[in-house]
């Protein structure tokens, strides 16, 4: 396909010499392939859009596809033996270490920052889609060409900890209840309402339940924190404790996802010691100055933001205005980055808008940069989420229920399924993720058990399903027909399928259905850009349950194994079959999201 692209863009540049040229992908295979919309062109050249798109359909030709002019738009539609070969080809005699869709190094470097959890929480539901969109987003840009600096800024640092150091030793250090004594590590999956950090969460929602009654365990809390700081041993070693166990917990955690970050210690507390230093760079550059009761903020209404950044509490604490700066310059010197992403919530707009005008001030090297990617925040019916009111969903809770529910549909449909318990972890897992993916990023999300581990409809089993069904056909194939379609082991975001060759020939992809298969197929590559481009795993999910769709078209209306069929017929068939499970695994792989060969 990128050589046919390459050609209309050549014919079509030659055609309108200083214009520029931007194609597009029509709706549907029965209007083209390739689409080019006249509007820029017709105002450059003072004509009227469809006009213009009637004088190129008449003056462009190019081989093995027709040209024709829908209203404003001159469409390229290949023959079907043509789009089944371009295709094809491309998936298929894509090279080991560069699939379908991907493109080689690019020399620029992107860090995405992900996940970023607070030590001492356990995973909401609420956690799952800066991980997975985080996660979704590297993937993309590394298959893309880009070199990926994976980071989890964990929230390790400030003055919730003052919060929970208070209420640890108010509470949790009592004789036999404390709880660095009460907890048996060799014990390998402890269950979660048993661990320390369930109840340290407990901990830490008495804190705020009490100290609405109690305004002076507010001062208690600060003063921790500010013991926390200045290095105080009691502090310090509880702190390492608390950071401790939350690792280890977090790493069951995405290991249970399949995440994985290049550091887990670059959080909040890293930057410890350049705060200082990050603080005398923006004095140096005269940019503090004293805002209410001796705090110190950078003023920002020059750059229209009203709001300033405060980045010292009047105390002498940091805020995570602070650290998100230090981070930052750290990363200039260490990464020397070309873009930096952050996962976060919409809730924090304003925080990223202040401190990329702060940067922007401090060294115009970050100017262009830095950019925020903000997620809707997931809510339950009676309102937003709260971990100090304790009204949370525990990620590992949805997991284990989507789990539980496809174990109990194979024990009905299909108790003598190989290796169920692995299939049923994989069907949930990509339920969760996949309800995720398929919301619009920015828009926030309404927590209902039905909508988020949903098993029909536009869904992740959906799609794993269309790839099971297809390994099915190819193992009733027989030869090595299944070998074809499965890939080895992982290699980064690459899942390296051996090179195939085309069969001579096509003639059995003729049919509308076949056609309609191919037309999807050559819409993943722009789904898996647009990922990188919109900065949201939307594109590929829907690509990825159009594609299922498409296959289900096919699988009905062209009989693949049918016996009246020529072996011609038969290979051309089974061949869209192998491109299709190719597509749809490496897919969901991006996404995070396993392909079973059986369901």
């Amino acid at each position: 396909m990128d050589a046919l692209r390459h050609t209309f863009e050549q014919r079509l540049a030659a055609a309108l010499p200083g214009v520029e040229i931007t194609l597009e992908r029509p709706k549907t295979g029965e209007l083209g392939d390739l689409a080019f919309p006249c509007f820029r062109a017709a105002k450059q050249l003072g004509k009227n859009p469809a006009q213009l798109s009637q004088e190129l359909a008449g003056a462009i030709a190019i081989e093995g596809a027709t040209l024709a002019a829908a209203g404003p738009y001159l469409n390229l539609k290949l023959a079907p033996e043509t789009r089944a070969q371009a295709v094809l080809g491309a998936i298929l005699e894509a090279p080991v270490g560069r699939p379908y869709g991907s493109r080689a190094a690019n020399g620029k470097k992107v860090i995405v920052e992900y996940s970023s959890p607070n030590i001492a929480k356990l995973f909401t539901i609420g956690h799952l889609r800066s991980t997975m969109i985080g996660h979704t987003l590297a993937q993309a840009h590394q298959f893309l060409g880009y070199e990926v600096i994976r980071l989890n800024h964990l929230g390790d640092w400030g003055t919730q900890f003052g919060t929970l150091l208070a209420a640890y030793t108010r509470w949790a250090q009592d004789g036999n209840a404390d709880l660095e004594q009460d907890f048996d590590w060799a014990e390998p999956a402890p269950e979660k309402r048993r661990t320390p950090l369930f109840r340290l969460f407990q901990l830490y929602v008495r804190f705020h339940a009490e100290e609405e009654s109690d305004p002076a365990m507010r001062d208690e809390a600060r003063g921790w924190f500010r013991r926390l700081e200045e290095g105080d041993a009691e502090a310090r070693r509880l702190w390492s404790w608390f950071r401790k166990i939350s690792l280890r917990e977090f790493q069951r955690i995405y290991d249970r996802l399949g995440v994985s970050f290049d550091t887990l210690e670059q959080g909040e507390a890293f930057y410890e010691d350049q705060l200082v230093p990050t603080m005398q760079r923006l004095e140096n550059a005269g940019l503090l100055v004293e805002g209410n009761n001796g705090a110190r903020i950078v003023d920002l209404e020059d750059v229209g933001i009203t709001t300033p950044c405060l980045v010292q509490k009047a105390d002498g604490t940091s805020i995570y205005a602070t650290r998100d700066l230090a981070a930052a310059l750290y990363r200039k010197d260490a990464y020397g980055f070309d873009r930096c992403l952050y996962v976060v919530g919409t809730d924090q707009v304003l925080h990223f808008q202040q401190i990329f005008a702060v940067l922007d001030k401090l060294d115009p090297w970050f100017k262009g940069r830095m950019l925020h990617t903000p997620f809707g925040m997931v809510k339950l019916p009676e309102g937003k989420m709260s971990t100090r009111k304790g009204n949370v969903i525990f990620l590992e809770d949805v997991l284990d229920e989507a789990r539980e529910r496809v174990a109990a549909i194979i024990a009905e449909k299909n108790p003598d399924l190989k290796d169920k318990e692995a299939v049923a972890e994989m069907l949930g897992m990509g339920a969760v993720v996949f309800f995720d993916a398929m919301n619009d990023r920015v828009k926030p999300i309404t927590f209902t058990w039905d909508r988020v581990i949903a098993l029909d409809g536009d869904t992740g089993p959906y799609v794993q399903y269309a790839h099971a069904r297809i390994l099915s056909v190819l193992r009733k194939a027989g030869g090595e027909w299944a070998a074809k379609a499965q890939a080895g082991a992982a290699i980064g975001p690459f899942l390296p399928f051996v090179e195939l060759a085309l069969p001579a020939d096509l003639d059995g992809l003729a049919a509308p259905e076949a056609q309609a298969l191919l037309f999807e197929l050559a819409g993943l590559p722009g789904a898996i850009a647009a990922v990188a481009d919109g900065c949201m795993a939307t594109p590929l999910a829907r690509q990825l349950v159009a594609l299922a769709r498409s296959f289900s078209g096919y699988y009905t209306n062209c009989p693949i194994l049918a016996a009246e069929n020529t072996p011609e017929v038969r290979e051309a068939r089974l061949t869209l079959c192998v491109a299709t499970a190719r597509a749809l695994r490496q897919g969901l792989y991006l996404m995070g999201i396993q392909a079973p060969e059986e369901m």
